[in-house]
């Protein structure tokens, strides 16, 4: 004779899939080729370190494309600072 199971019994049997980290998904990423002087760009992320040559598509971690991206960014609102500072010490003494 066949038992009828608990409900709850049933959801304990369904084993979870383990959760894939969200940074260790692969996407494709092209850093832009900026001229014939263009370098191979180093990216790092917790002690691990790819070589990416500009102008060309390739399958990398996503946590390296963020980690160049947020690199990307910083960059700029240093140079928007720095042009910034520029522009604040041309005026003349007098005006402050």
């Amino acid at each position: 004779m066949a038992t009828k199971k608990e409900p709850l019994a049933e959801a304990q049997e369904i084993k979870e899939a383990p959760a894939i980290d969200r940074g260790e998904e692969y996407v494709s990423f092209q850093i832009p080729f900026t001229g014939a002087d263009s370098k191979p760009v180093m990216i790092g992320v917790n002690g691990e370190f790819i070589r990416v040559r500009p102008g060309e598509t390739v399958q990398v971690r996503r946590k390296f494309v963020e980690a160049y991206n947020n690199a990307q960014t910083q960059e700029r609102a240093a140079y928007a600072a720095n042009i910034k500072a520029q522009n604040a010490s041309r005026k003349a003494l007098a005006e402050l």
